[in-house]
């Protein structure tokens, strides 16, 4: 969305524009618009609309504050002495430059082959390797998954993206392919195939939480999983509380004490957290 041509120009001479990236929004009603665009160093914002929020038709972000934009940029860019070159930190600043992946962000493990410089600040940025990229082994004859090569079949392997569900929910509102991988040949091992993937990961509530009664009388269950995971099954110490699927909040209505809560989703993998109810 934010690499869209500048509508006045023609896509004949987009190659010789200095780039820039850009968006611009139109609330309901016409009550304001709005554009803003990344260039050089700098971020560049324009709002159109009246204090006192009357509406007006002419509000629109593209035909109203995206010209106005593109006039201030261009005489920015005619008027400043600077060069148009990357911007530099100043030296003996906590900064270094490393890679990162670049679907995930997070660190990269073997299996990240696209991968962009960013800037880091040690003993600050967060050191998370990314565990979306992982490899499996496929069926060469059916294109479905294996647990273990057990020598009766002929696999390959192959690098598949393990996305949480509810990011991969919002990459599909979005409309943005993933490479998922393929679903385990039948009668696979459940003990097998939970060695694979990502655990549950409990959000809420978060580790070493203490819960009020008096704030909470029901106290709302959440964990991402990964994609290939349907239901996850909640536990008290080893009282059953209920399942439900990974982008859905579960209600637990509990007593005061310690607990130690399980998340366990339906391929068998588990992940817990312990929390106490006051």
């Amino acid at each position: 969305m934010l690499n869209q041509p500048r509508p006045e120009i023609s896509p004949v001479y987009l190659d010789q524009a200095a780039p820039f990236f850009w968006k611009t929004g139109t609330s309901h009603g016409f009550r304001d618009a709005w554009s803003i665009a990344v260039f050089n160093h700098y971020v560049l914002a324009i709002w159109i609309g009246n204090f006192d929020g009357r509406p007006n038709s002419a509000f629109i972000g593209r035909t109203a504050a995206a010209p106005l934009l593109f006039q201030i940029i261009d005489s920015l860019r005619t008027t400043w002495p600077e060069p148009n070159e990357s911007h530099l930190p100043p030296p003996g600043v906590n900064l270094k430059r490393v890679e990162f992946c670049a679907i995930s962000g997070d660190l990269p493990e073997s299996f990240c082959t696209q991968r962009v410089e960013g800037w880091f600040i040690p003993g600050v940025s967060p050191i998370k390797t990314c565990d979306v990229h992982q490899e499996v082994l496929v069926d060469a004859a059916s294109g479905l998954r294996v647990v273990r090569d057990d020598g009766t079949r002929q696999l390959r392997r192959e690098v598949y993206e393990f996305w949480p569900t509810e990011l991969l929910a919002i990459f599909r509102r979005a409309g943005v392919p993933r490479k998922l991988a393929p679903p385990f040949l039948p009668d696979t091992d459940p003990e097998m195939a939970a060695r694979t993937g990502n655990p549950p990961r409990i959000i809420s509530p978060s580790m070493g939480h203490t819960i009020l009664l008096a704030q909470a009388t029901m106290i709302p269950l959440q964990a991402k999983a990964d994609a290939d995971v349907h239901e996850i099954y909640w536990f008290a110490d080893k009282t059953f509380i209920g399942k439900a699927c990974p982008q859905d909040v579960l209600a637990w209505k509990a007593s005061a004490g310690n607990y130690e809560l399980i998340a366990l989703d339906d391929h068998g993998r588990s992940s817990s957290s312990a929390v106490t109810v006051q």
